[in-house]
C-alpha cells in the first residue's frame, strides 16, 4: 500500500485531497478538491466538494458561496446529476431569496426546470418551474402568462399515463389545473 501511495496516481491524489478537506473543512480545501474532481470528470464528487465549499463560506461571504454553488450546479448539468443539483439549487435560491433577489432566484429555478426537462424528469421540472413562478410573483411580476409549470405537469401526467399509473396521472393533471387557477388570481 505504501508504494501505491508514493506513486503519482490521480485517484490517490483525489483521496488525499478529500481527506484533507474533510479534516480542515475550509472553503479553500473543499474548493481545491471540487476543482480537482471536476477536471477528472468526477462530477458527483466535484458537486459535493462545491456544495461543502459553499457551505463553509456562506455565512462570511455569501457572494462567493453563490458562485461556488453555481459551479457545482454546472458540474451536475455536465454529469447529468439531477438529484445532486437539487441541493445546490436549493442553496443558491435560498441565498438569493434572503437577499430579496427574487428574479435571480427564479432564474436558478428556471435553469433547473430546463435541466430536469432535458432528462425527462417532469415532476422535478414542473416543481422547479412552480418555484420560479412563486419567486417571479414575489418580485412583483405578472405571471398570468407563465404557463410552463402547467405544461410540465401535463408532461408528467403523460409520463404516468404511459406507465399505466392512473392515480399519479390524475394528480398531475389536477396539479396543472390548480397552477392555472393560481396564475389567474
Amino acid at each position: 500500500m505504501k508504494k501505491c501511495l508514493e506513486e503519482k496516481d490521480s485517484y490517490i491524489e483525489g483521496r488525499i485531497s478529500e481527506s484533507h478537506a474533510r479534516r480542515k473543512n475550509s472553503f479553500s480545501t473543499w474548493l481545491k478538491y471540487a476543482e480537482f474532481k471536476l477536471l477528472k470528470g468526477s462530477y458527483a464528487l466535484s458537486a459535493s466538494g462545491f456544495l461543502n465549499a459553499g457551505i463553509a463560506i456562506e455565512k462570511t461571504n455569501p457572494s462567493i458561496a453563490l458562485k461556488t454553488y453555481r459551479k457545482g450546479f454546472e458540474a451536475c448539468i455536465k454529469g447529468g446529476l439531477v438529484e445532486s443539483a437539487i441541493f445546490l439549487v436549493s442553496r443558491m435560491a435560498s441565498l438569493l431569496e434572503r437577499r430579496k433577489k427574487f428574479l435571480s432566484a427564479s432564474k436558478v429555478y428556471i435553469k433547473m426546470a430546463d435541466f430536469c426537462e432535458s432528462r425527462s424528469m417532469f415532476f422535478l421540472a414542473a416543481d422547479s418551474a412552480e418555484h420560479a413562478a412563486e419567486l417571479m410573483r414575489a418580485a412583483g411580476k405578472d405571471i398570468s402568462n407563465y404557463q410552463r409549470p402547467a405544461e410540465l405537469w401535463l408532461k408528467n401526467a403523460d409520463y404516468w399515463a404511459g406507465q399505466k399509473n392512473k392515480a399519479d396521472e390524475a394528480w398531475s393533471r389536477r396539479r396543472a389545473a390548480l397552477y392555472m387557477e393560481y396564475i389567474s388570481k
